[in-house]
């Protein structure tokens, strides 16, 4: 092909967030035209803070974001922890640069979203900015014309449209058919953030940042308070799970404000320091997130639209996963869509990108089933002792020890697994060719 044949491709991302900008990134700089539609009036992430993985912090890396620079921080301790305050296990987790290849990071959920949106449409990086339409809703999608639908009417045609529109995606049941909703797990979190500084002032709580870095989880069967440090070790994250039977409507929004009261209580039997610690929970600062679950869908991809990140695949918060894999596909979607891939090719090379990603993401969604809170407690099920996930599905994940999983999980390159799957895709392609021609 010449150099006056190779066309960019018109991208259109439903989704502006952490997925969507990271897929419009590795888009452009292929060489496409990028465009996203965002629902909100404000291009704001929502949330806490997440975990940028092995696996993850080496994509963003490539793509041009050095966490360091923008407040990510390394973990440099695990901890666990009864609800007596009886330490169960600690490591030392700063060697992992050299067992994972890339760091693994924790980041504001904000500050990871600026430095994402910054790189995608900044004039000075490789390739022409994406552009970022807010206050435009997808109510649907036309797959004959390849045109995303908005709330007011408005039409917007496309060479390829991906679906980053999140756990409560529109464009699923357009791709899949029928109703295909995420449902309630049956668990919930509340969420927040304290000020570090706040809590080593208090002799009571200033045991629980005497390190930096440190990732600690403080477990019970049906219930458990995940605790780790962002933006400069400055802030203290917490996501503090639990059982849930109410079923919220759909209708409302994500992250509710939530009731310091009734936390304080779901967590009244933990280590008298930790509940002197959520005490310290600003009322009004406080989100109750109800965490939602889907079986692993039967396609992600209908013609030229594929779905992506919590559209295709929502993640429980157990394994600092959700965040990561839909990185994975973002940078998966433009590596086998690279510069010349011509319209007529798009829906084949979209099949790739499944072929790419499914049973992997399948996988990590799985084990992260296991690693949530039940009645019976999960603890073990890695370790392949008896026992199956509600609402698992997919490869079985029971045969694989932790350390065998983490090392699956954490030293994949997406990027580089999906060019190596392009490759293979091409030449077997041209060996086709080859052989109809030998036939005629």
């Amino acid at each position: 092909m010449s150099s006056s044949e190779i066309k960019p491709l018109r991208i259109l991302i439903s989704g502006a967030g952490i997925g969507g900008l990271t897929a419009a990134i590795a888009f452009r700089q292929a060489g496409h035209s990028v465009k996203l539609f965002e629902k909100s009036r404000v291009l704001n992430e929502l949330g806490a803070a997440m975990h940028l993985a092995p696996n993850a912090s080496g994509l963003v890396r490539r793509l041009g974001l050095v966490p360091e620079m923008k407040g990510g921080i390394r973990v440099e301790w695990v901890s666990e922890y009864g609800t007596d305050g009886s330490l169960v296990f600690e490591i030392d987790a700063s060697q992992t640069t050299d067992k994972y290849r890339h760091p693994w990071q924790l980041m504001h959920r904000v500050d990871m979203h600026s430095a994402l949106k910054e790189i995608a449409v900044a004039k000075e990086e490789r390739g022409v900015p994406a552009a970022i339409a807010t206050s435009s809703r997808v109510v649907d999608v036309d797959f004959e014309e390849n045109a995303l639908i908005l709330e007011n009417g408005e039409r917007h045609s496309g060479d390829v449209i991906i679906g980053a529109d999140g756990v409560r995606s529109v464009l699923r049941s357009a791709v899949v058919g029928g109703n295909c909703s995420a449902n309630p797990s049956g668990q919930s979190a509340f969420r927040f953030l304290l000020p570090v500084s706040e809590i080593l002032a208090d002799p009571v709580t200033a045991q629980f940042v005497a390190k930096t870095g440190k990732l600690q989880v403080w477990m019970a069967d049906d219930k458990r308070i995940v605790i780790y440090p962002c933006r400069y070790n400055l802030l203290l994250n917490f996501v503090c799970c639990h059982l849930d039977a109410r079923n919220c409507s759909h209708e409302e929004d994500w992250g509710q404000d939530a009731n310091k009261a009734e936390m304080l209580d779901i967590f009244k039997d933990f280590f008298p320091p930790m509940i002197a610690l959520l005490s310290k929970a600003p009322a009004g600062e406080i989100k109750h997130w109800q965490l939602l679950d889907l079986p692993a869908l039967p396609t992600w991809v209908k013609g030229n639209v594929a779905l992506m990140g919590d559209a295709a695949h929502p993640f429980l918060p157990y394994q600092g996963q959700g965040g990561a894999q839909a990185i994975e596909d973002g940078v998966a979607l433009a590596a086998v869509l690279p510069l010349g891939t011509k319209k007529e090719d798009v829906a084949d090379r979209l099949k790739l990108y499944q072929e790419c990603r499914y049973e992997r993401a399948t996988r990590v969604q799985d084990v992260t089933r296991m690693l949530g809170i039940s009645p019976t407690g999960n603890r073990e099920k890695l370790n392949g002792k008896p026992g199956t996930p509600a609402r698992a599905s997919g490869p079985t994940t029971n045969s694989i020890a932790a350390g065998q999983f983490a090392e699956y999980n954490y030293n994949h390159d997406a990027y580089v697994s999906a060019c190596e799957k392009l490759d293979q895709f091409l030449k077997e392609e041209k060996e086709r060719s080859e052989d109809k021609r030998c036939l005629i």
